[in-house]
């Protein structure tokens, strides 16, 4: 066991030096004698496709060999709640994500303590998330700084019996217009869900880009000053889809027909001018194309402005204040007619003090399929 531990160390140091294929190499002669490590490691390789070419159903088998790892137990738990490289099943979900959190394993934690706060079991978020502090996690330590958190009782025994949210109370909601209709949910989410998204979301912030009409490649445009984010399949897990259902549901939206999470930052000067979310927009109305469109916009609101910021309709003379945990849905396209809603132009305003953080789920009229699933989420 020694010299397994030893190569998995070595399999490391290599890694850090971006020598893939050595440590590759390193982590398979320790996983050949069952080193637990090594096999996570492995496993990450293929899920990722880091030295190796992804290959989900091989991480699975790793995962599986070294199932005793909290690691690899947080790992099987997001891949049995989405059907990645298996069949999806929720009890084995629930399972593997009960025993990494017994072991202390931060993120599978953290995972548990959103999705508590998503069934509005908020002591027991809280608790959990007190117990994340401890560890030193960066999430809950970044929660603390924010006044969120309640440095309590710390007692989990209720883990054991841990369960993954099914439904979602639906909340009353604003009507802003009506064809396209426009409506408002306030405080649908709560600072903790605005501040988990914007955690997740965060390492992979880039310039934001718009897609081009004619050839449907994301490029750069004046017309946007912003930073932003896709939270692709791997990077979704399953609180991010808990909130997208969550949101979805509100408006009687199927969650398997929104695209992935887009996060955007707007810091202050920086906006989003006048614009479509419907593909082509006013300009390609001669060769409009109904089909897989962007039909409907959900918008949900991370963080209270402190000036400017606000959702403007301008064909309507209409706007939304953004405000931390409220969510906003418009239409893009009228269903009786299948044409775009030209009154459905709208703009993120400058940000005149302060910072803005918004999410947006654009919704297509079929299953976009967010990730490589065995069934319909």
């Amino acid at each position: 066991m020694k010299e397994a531990k030893k190569l998995y160390q070595q399999g490391l140091l290599k890694f850090s030096q971006g020598d893939f294929p050595n440590g590759i190499k390193e982590f398979i002669a320790a996983s050949s004698q069952d080193y637990a490590p090594a096999d996570k490691e492995i496993g990450l390789c293929y899920l990722y496709g880091i030295g190796l070419s992804q290959n989900i159903t091989r991480a699975v088998k790793y995962f599986k060999k070294s199932k005793k790892n909290s690691e690899s137990q947080y790992e099987l738990a997001k891949l049995y709640y989405f059907g990645y490289g298996l069949k999806r099943n929720f009890k084995k979900s629930q399972k593997y994500l009960i025993k990494s959190v017994k072991q202390g394993f931060s993120p599978a934690i953290n995972l548990m303590a959103l999705a508590y706060q998503l069934k509005n079991k908020t002591k027991k978020c809280q608790k959990l998330l007190y117990h994340n502090f401890i560890l030193k996690d960066k999430f809950a330590t970044h929660l603390n700084n924010k006044g969120l958190l309640n440095k309590k009782s710390k007692q989990l025994q209720f883990v054991s019996k841990f369960k993954w949210p099914v439904k979602f109370q639906k909340q009353e909601r604003e009507t802003i217009n009506s064809k396209p209709d426009i409506f408002t949910v306030s405080n649908l989410l709560s600072a903790i869900e605005c501040e988990y998204i914007k955690f997740i979301a965060s390492p992979y912030m880039r310039e934001s880009m718009t897609v081009d009409p004619i050839t449907g490649n994301h490029v750069k445009d004046e017309i946007r000053t912003s930073f932003s984010a896709s939270i692709d399949w791997l990077a979704e897990d399953p609180v991010i889809n808990l909130i997208i259902k969550k949101c979805t549901g509100q408006f009687q939206v199927a969650q398997r027909h929104s695209e992935v999470m887009q996060v955007l930052h707007y810091s202050v000067g920086e906006e989003y001018k006048p614009h479509y979310d419907f593909f082509g927009g006013a300009d390609g109305m001669h060769n409009f194309n109904n089909e897989l469109q962007r039909i409907k916009t959900i918008c949900l609101y991370l963080n209270d402005v402190e000036q400017g910021g606000e959702t403007s309709f301008p064909r309507l003379k209409k706007s939304v204040i953004p405000e931390k945990g409220k969510v906003v849905f418009f239409e893009n396209i009228d269903f009786q007619t299948d044409e775009p809603y030209l009154e459905s132009l709208h703009a993120g305003q400058p940000v005149l003090k302060g910072e803005k953080w918004l999410a947006t789920l654009w919704i297509r009229p079929e299953n976009t399929n967010r990730g490589p699933t065995y069934e319909s989420i």
